[in-house]
């Protein structure tokens, strides 16, 4: 395994895999890397993957964002990121999720054009300085002589390329073996493509513990064989928000595509007995696979057998792209064999003459418990080596993104010879996501919501690029223009806050607002950024009410609005992760009923009860316990002991 025979070439980083992860960190390593050196030199950061056609590709659903999820694509583009940017050349439905819980816990989600995605992620990924691309499966890693240090890659082909760090994204690909029903079963990391086996033994053979996990994805369809009359329709609502996902481009450049429904319906009764009867022929149920799926995002066959009582499962029929009529059944992730597939589907409301494209299938793939990595994601046991993705027991693109954006820049700073990077729970979601990952570990695939932050008033979606702006300047990851466009949202930021705080609002010429709002009127001129604080205010209405910063943006009046009425509440968020933290040793009793404990989460009830923690401490250890279910449990306890 050493580096004995002449390399190729020779690079400061190599990714391996070109998935969501696999490009983020070669970006982000470039970055770093093409801060502190001069214009024009270019191929410090090599980007190793099989397919260069399948560069940035939607392995699952063709959506971009989400709850929690939007706020970390977000996150990812404040660092310099193409999850953003890819996602506004891409966008073909907008939604903003959990608009009736107020705007602090807003959600931005995006349904993409596949084709156009995928060729966006490529191109920003060979536009960016210092990248270059290369095709090829890599066979294993090359080592320094004598030394556990990470020197390179071989490829399958016989390619050798040295370098200093190596970033492995490899997905699925990791001895992944598909599975339709329980007598087809194909080695392959994706449908159609193979799967990555002898950097998977070389993995195990250097001694890091590995484990098998499992994922599933749903049949596509002909859209022009469905019945929409039957489905409820969902349109898109950018044209309310007009929003884009990256702050890092000028807005006046971008384009809007044109925008698609998505339709609603559901699997009932009839779906329900056709999964029944053939569940033994199901790959996850009759046998064929032993790996755990993700809670989440489970299959129509754990819908019905861990949910016998619901009366229907809701489904999304997510329009591929606009040059083409497939629809993506989000809901109906399976591995029943094809012929059930097709039978389960033409069982559906409006999908009853539904041609199938392509049917569903699971996959089972290598991971390594990421409690072998140190925060910045780098192997303890072999130094220049990171792992970031799925690798490391995730699920789903924005956190596949996020690791790739951390172990890019760490793998980048280190070559460097520069601290490496961690960002604190208190920054990011990206910075929870992480921490999550190297100390509780996972024992199902992990996935982000806004309950596993105890931050989720302060780390929100319109306000990331301020959180992470001054982290990304020392780092020296922006380009000039993207300096100037940062530049340009503080300055207009501090001139709405400016406004805020200096504007005095006349009981006159607010009156009528208030009176709409439910509040009480105002006796004598009050501060707007006072009155902002009240719940059903908002700052853009006191602006037009007195005159002032009509040419102000909505998303900046959005933030400042959302600092000025939630002030309060951050104080506490920060005193209530401190109280967690004193109160490490709070006993918890043997016998408490966690299974009566409705104000936790589902998942914490039946992690807690199975597990049965003497003390706060260990329950914060579970995977999947969230902060804000400690605080409750904390609570519920002390409610049963009066």
């Amino acid at each position: 395994m050493s580096a004995g025979r002449t390399n190729e070439a020779d690079f400061d980083v190599i990714v391996v895999g070109g998935g969501h992860a696999g490009t983020e960190a070669a970006v982000a390593a470039a970055r770093v890397l093409s801060a502190g050196r001069s214009r024009g030199q270019g191929g410090q950061v090599a980007l190793v993957t099989s397919s260069l056609e399948t560069i940035g590709q939607m392995s699952c659903n063709p959506a971009i964002g989400g709850v929690a999820k939007g706020t970390v694509v977000r996150e990812i583009d404040a660092l310099g990121g193409v999850m953003g940017r890819a996602t506004d050349r891409a966008t073909v439905q907008f939604r903003m999720l959990n608009r009736g819980k107020g705007p602090a816990v807003w959600a931005p989600r995006a349904q993409c054009d596949r084709g156009l995605y995928r060729r966006a992620v490529r191109a920003l990924v060979e536009q960016q300085r210092g990248v270059s691309v290369i095709q090829g499966t890599v066979r294993r890693l090359l080592f320094a002589a004598g030394d556990a240090r990470v020197a390179g890659v071989e490829t399958m082909e016989g390619r050798r390329f040295g370098a200093r760090a190596v970033v492995i994204t490899t997905g699925t690909f990791l001895r992944g073996r598909i599975h339709i029903g329980t007598d087809t079963q194909v080695s392959g990391g994706r449908a159609g493509e193979a799967a990555s086996t002898h950097l998977a033994e070389q993995l195990s053979d250097v001694g890091l513990t590995v484990e098998r996990f499992k994922t599933g994805t749903p049949p596509r369809i002909d859209g022009r064989t469905v019945e929409r009359s039957r489905l409820e329709r969902q349109d898109s609502e950018l044209h309310d928000f007009r929003y884009a996902w990256s702050a890092l481009e000028s807005r006046a450049a971008l384009h809007h595509l044109e925008q698609l429904p998505c339709w609603i319906t559901y699997a009932g009764a009839g779906t329900k007995a056709i999964v029944a009867e053939n569940i033994g022929r199901s790959a996850m149920y009759g046998g064929a696979i032993g790996a755990r799926g993700p809670r989440y995002c489970p299959s129509i066959e754990d819908k019905i057998v861990r949910f016998p009582d619901a009366e229907r499962h809701q489904l999304f029929l997510e329009p591929e792209g606009l040059d083409t009529h497939e629809l993506y059944v989000n809901g109906l992730s399976t591995s029943l064999p094809a012929a059930v597939q097709i039978e389960m589907l033409r069982s559906v409301p409006g999908l009853e003459r539904a041609e199938m494209t392509r049917p569903g299938y699971a996959i089972e793939y290598d991971y390594y418990p990421p409690t072998q990595l140190f925060p910045s994601l780098e192997v303890r046991r072999i130094a220049g080596l990171f792992f970031a993705g799925q690798i490391n027991g995730t699920t789903g693109y924005e956190e596949a993104g996020a690791q790739g954006v951390v172990a890019g820049l760490n793998a980048a700073l280190g070559v460097a010879g520069r601290d490496a990077l961690t960002l604190g729970r208190e920054t990011s979601y990206i910075g929870v996501l992480v921490d999550d990952l190297v100390t509780r570990g996972v024992d199902e695939p992990y996935r982000l919501f806004t309950s596993r932050s105890e931050f989720r008033l302060t780390v929100r979606q319109d306000n990331a690029l301020g959180r992470l702006a001054p982290i990304g300047r020392g780092l020296g990851l922006y380009t000039d223009a993207e300096q100037r466009l940062i530049g340009e949202r503080t300055a207009t930021e501090e001139r709405a806050w400016r406004l805020a705080r200096d504007t005095s609002a006349r009981p006159a010429c607010v009156e009528r607002l208030l009176s709409a709002a439910g509040t009480a009127s105002l006796v004598h001129p009050v501060r707007v950024a006072e009155l902002a604080k009240r719940q059903d205010v908002s700052l853009e209405s006191l602006f037009r009410a007195t005159g002032v910063g009509d040419d102000l943006p909505r998303d900046v009046l959005t933030t400042v609005e959302l600092e000025l009425k939630y002030a309060g509440y951050f104080s506490k968020e920060r005193e209530a992760a401190d109280r967690l933290k004193r109160m490490a040793g709070y006993p918890l009793p043997v016998d408490a009923p966690y299974e009566r404990m409705r104000t936790l989460s589902v998942e914490s009830r039946q992690k807690l009860a199975a597990r049965r923690p003497a003390s706060l401490a260990q329950a914060a250890s579970i995977p999947g316990v969230s902060p804000a279910d400690l605080q409750n449990l904390v609570l519920e306890i002390e409610r049963s002991r009066e």
